[in-house]
């Protein structure tokens, strides 16, 4: 395998169904005159180690749609576009078997995450170590209710809570042979994968705001950080 060399995934097919208003996939509005998902790419078209660029896309969506907006951008590096699966978990594991195998590392990332500060993965990549993967994660701060049919039935210990971010980073051996033997396609991410697995999968406390747009008022306040 080459030293570090790694392939991004960019999870960019979902249909935004939970975002109102707009006829357009959240990930491709444009904020400040630049589609959300380009907003990641112009973090990692900085970094040597990555070396290619997979992205997933609805089947509804023209591929000259993105590849054009590449283009615009300036966003060079070796990129294949692929029609994505009936979920993320799948097309991921789509791009998965199109990326190069050699590469010591496979990074995934969501399109709707466009404000990660890409810098930190060299560092997340040194952590590693005898670890399968890393993770960032944002600590819980407020209390936790388990609620059943508006029920308050109990409040849940916080201490060990945390929330799961990408982009997560997976040595790709470790990847591969967790797809090669496993064939359940109903997990949330692939670290819930490799985790249930036996996999060891290391957190990264991630204290900067990295964050997820999933309804209008998240892309309101993606405008206001831009600003």
């Amino acid at each position: 395998m080459l030293k570090n060399k790694s392939t991004f995934i960019l999870a960019s097919g979902g249909k935004g169904t939970r975002f109102k208003g707009s006829k357009k996939p959240k990930q491709y509005l444009e904020v400040k005159s630049i589609p959300i998902f380009i907003y990641s790419l112009l973090g990692i078209e900085k970094l040597n180690f990555i070396d290619e660029i997979i992205i997933t896309k609805n089947k509804d969506i023209n591929e000259k749609l993105i590849s054009d907006k590449l283009k615009k951008f300036g966003i060079l590096k070796n990129i294949k576009i692929i029609n994505g699966g009936k979920t993320r978990f799948e097309s991921v594991k789509k791009a998965f078997y199109k990326s190069k195998s050699n590469n010591a590392f496979t990074i995934i990332h969501d399109a709707v995450r466009p404000n990660f500060n890409f810098n930190d993965l060299s560092k997340m990549i040194r952590l590693i170590k005898r670890f399968d993967g890393i993770i960032p994660v944002e600590k819980i701060d407020s209390t936790i209710k388990r609620i059943d049919k508006l029920n308050i039935n109990n409040t849940v210990p916080r201490e060990n809570l945390f929330l799961s971010q990408t982009p997560q980073i997976f040595k790709t051996q470790s990847l591969l042979d967790c797809y090669e033997n496993n064939r359940n396609m109903n997990y949330t991410d692939e670290s819930q994968m490799l985790e249930e697995n036996g996999y060891k999968i290391r957190s990264y406390l991630y204290d900067k705001f990295n964050l997820k747009i999933t309804t209008r008022n998240d892309l309101e306040n993606f405008r206001s950080l831009i600003k």
